[in-house]
C-alpha cells in the first residue's frame, strides 16, 4: 500500500501507476524526510522522475508550500493527477522528459528529488544539468535515489555530495551546493 506517512495527509493512501515504476519505500521515505529536519519553512521541491509523486506529496504534507512534479509516463501522469486531487496544496505537472523540463525551468529549488529509473544511465549529464543551471537554492539540498550497485560522484560542478544513506537494496546520496 502507497501512502502518506506523515504530515497533515498521515495515512492518505496514494495510487501507484499501472507500470514498472518503482515507487519509494515508506522506510527509506521516512529515513529521507528524517534526515531533512523540519522542511515546514522550505518552499519548493522538484520531483523530477515523480512516479506516483509520493515524495512530493509527502514533502507538501509535512510543510513545503510547492510541489513541480514530473514524469513522463502517461500511466504515471495519469496516477499523479488523481494523488494530488486529494491534497489542496500548490501543485505544478509535467509530463516531460527530464531534459526537456529541466531546459524549460527558470526557478531554483529547496529540494530536488531525483529516482530515475535503476537502469537510468544519464546520471553525470543529469547533475550537470542542474549544477551549470544553478537550480539548487544555497541552503537547498538535493537526494538522489540509485540501486547499492551505482557509484556516484562526490562532486557535479558546484554540488558537493555531503552524506550517503543506505536503506537495503537502496542508497540516498545527498548532495549541497559548493559556494
Amino acid at each position: 500500500m502507497l501512502r502518506v506517512i506523515a504530515g497533515k495527509y498521515k495515512n492518505m493512501r496514494l495510487v501507484a501507476p499501472d507500470s514498472d515504476t518503482r515507487p519509494t519505500k515508506d522506510m527509506v521515505k521516512e529515513a529521507l524526510f528524517s534526515s531533512l529536519g523540519d522542511i515546514s519553512e522550505k518552499e519548493v521541491i522538484l520531483d523530477l522522475f515523480a512516479g506516483s509523486g509520493a515524495v512530493a506529496i509527502e514533502a507538501l504534507s509535512r510543510g513545503v508550500k510547492r510541489a513541480v512534479i514530473n514524469d513522463k509516463s502517461r500511466k504515471a501522469i495519469k496516477a499523479i493527477l488523481e494523488n494530488t486531487l486529494k491534497i489542496e496544496e500548490e501543485v505544478v505537472i509535467y509530463d516531460l522528459d527530464h531534459a526537456a523540463l529541466l531546459k524549460k525551468l527558470n526557478e531554483t529549488f529547496d529540494i530536488i528529488f531525483l529516482d530515475p529509473p535503476y537502469a537510468f544511465d544519464d546520471r553525470d549529464e543529469l547533475m550537470m544539468m542542474i549544477a551549470d543551471k544553478k537550480m539548487l537554492k544555497d541552503d537547498g539540498v538535493l537526494i538522489y535515489e540509485v540501486d547499492s550497485h551505482t557509484v556516484m560522484n562526490d562532486c557535479y560542478g558546484d554540488l558537493i555530495l555531503y552524506k550517503k544513506r543506505s536503506y537495503g537494496i537502496t542508497d540516498l546520496y545527498y548532495y549541497k551546493r559548493c559556494l
